[in-house]
């Protein structure tokens, strides 16, 4: 099975999250691996997929050189992990293997896919010595302990609420594609005249915009003060920018390690590398967090390594604003599979990017106890460096589209207004209004919502 670069860049920098959990070496033939492996694959089920990482140390993340199998590849074979999965699972789900290598080392990863509709329980008892290392109805889910790190237990009251939250959204997305091949003469803009009016008429201040483009220009010129002080030289690149502001009453929170812990907790991961990574771990202290005037702030550059090149610089607020700040991937992927800096946009990368600011946004919004019902998210997207690009499928060149469509235009920013309440099943139509204004600049091109739609649920389901 051919490795994806999320599992691989999973193992070069790991860290524990609610869509990802880091064990060390469990030997899968003894019950209590077992148990570990099952309990583990189920939470991550009700949390609606994620990523059992083994053979590490949970703090700090190291790799764990003790009890590593002989035959690592049997030990985790597929079958053998799915049967014992489907064994004590309550509904049957399907999840994949992947063993990426670091340093020489393979490490299994189990892959649990999103979907889920009816909280997973376990319909059977391991006992052990006259123990149950696994009991007949038990749920298990990913919560946060009260420090903030995540860990797997039995769901307690406070826990369904979510659960439920997450099965209904799946519904929803399943009642939300039949309507659209059965109501297909809907227009997008009634579709979003629906999708606002479930947020009972919250209606965003006029100047609500101003505010967000605002922060979005602070916020690029404080990145510019970062390069300068700390002397760093980029090659040329062209940037995509996201800012968000939190539009309603936000409770209080301090910049502190605990705010920094409920962002990395909360994060759901969806790609190897998500959008405002808390890079607190990394063995580069140049690429951790520090804090300035009250907010949190980190750049991290990592250029021509094994792994795709990145430069991020963020600053994450705890009064609710946050900023991320990234060259176009076209134009620093490495690894020499890339095409000539400044010279092409793969147009699934700004789908890809946009929704999982959008995701990643409303999870922080919902983690720092802002009411879903009341909180509006005011996004501002950027993108700069177009003009004369052409528009491409070089990323994936299973795709077509047909070439030729360049860019006169330099820059594009759109605003949008995502309210806190809209299910994850809606989240592509707010992408859609993003990006085709991207995408309009290349000659006027228009990509089909279907497409967006489509490259939106790939990512929020883990399965880009």
């Amino acid at each position: 099975m051919p490795i994806s670069l999320r599992t691989k860049e999973l193992i070069e920098r790991p860290s524990e999250s609610l869509a990802v959990e880091i064990k060390r070496w469990i030997n899968p033939d003894q019950p209590e691996g077992i148990a570990k492996i099952v309990r583990t694959v189920l939470a991550l089920r009700n949390n609606n997929g994620g990523y059992l990482v083994i053979g590490f140390k949970n703090d700090p993340c190291e790799p764990d050189t003790e009890n590593i199998p002989v035959d690592l590849k049997s030990a985790f074979h597929i079958d053998k992990i799915q049967g014992m999965v489907s064994k004590y699972s309550s509904e049957q789900f399907e999840i994949s293997i992947e063993f990426p290598e670091r340093d020489g080392q393979c490490y299994p990863v189990i892959i649990v896919p999103a979907g889920v509709k009816t909280p997973v329980a376990a319909k059977s008892d391991l006992p052990v010595n006259g123990t149950n290392l696994i009991s007949t109805d038990d749920v298990y889910v990913r919560s946060l302990q009260a420090n903030n790190t995540p860990s797997t237990t039995k769901v307690i009251w406070k826990d369904w609420p979510k659960i439920m939250e997450i099965c209904f959204d799946n519904r929803e997305a399943d009642i939300g594609r039949f309507l659209r091949r059965h109501l297909s003469g809907v227009t997008p803009d009634l579709i979003r005249e629906i999708i606002t009016s479930t947020s009972e008429g919250i209606v965003p201040e006029y100047t609500t915009e101003d505010l967000v483009r605002r922060y979005l220009h602070e916020s690029k010129e404080r990145y510019e003060e970062v390069i300068k002080d700390r002397n760093i030289n980029l090659p040329d690149h062209g940037t995509w920018e996201v800012a968000l502001l939190i539009i309603g009453e936000v409770p209080k929170h301090k910049a502190d390690k605990d705010f920094l812990r409920l962002l990395d907790s909360c994060n759901p991961n969806h790609t190897g590398w998500p959008v405002w990574l808390i890079s607190s771990s990394f063995t580069d202290t140049a690429s951790r967090p520090y804090i300035y005037r009250g907010i949190w702030e980190a750049i991290i550059v990592s250029l021509n390594t094994e792994l795709p090149n990145h430069v991020d610089f963020m600053r994450l607020d705890p009064k609710g604003k946050f900023y991320l700040y990234r060259p176009l991937q076209d134009d620093i992927s490495g690894n020499d599979r890339g095409p000539e800096p400044l010279t092409l946009l793969d147009f699934g990368f700004p789908i890809i990017r946009t929704a999982e600011a959008i995701a990643v946004g409303m999870s922080f919004a919902e983690a720092m106890g802002c009411n879903k019902e009341k909180t509006l998210l005011a996004f501002a997207f950027r993108w700069k460096g177009l003009k004369g690009r052409e528009l491409s499928c070089w990323a994936r060149p299973e795709r077509y589209i047909s070439p030729g469509r360049r860019a006169y235009q330099d820059e594009v920013d759109v605003p949008i207004i995502v309210p806190l309440n809209t299910p994850s099943s809606a989240i592509h139509t707010f992408v859609n209004q993003a990006v085709q204004q991207l995408y309009a600049v290349f000659e006027g091109f228009s990509l089909g919502e279907g497409i967006v739609e489509e490259l939106t649920l790939k990512l929020l389901e883990r399965r880009f």
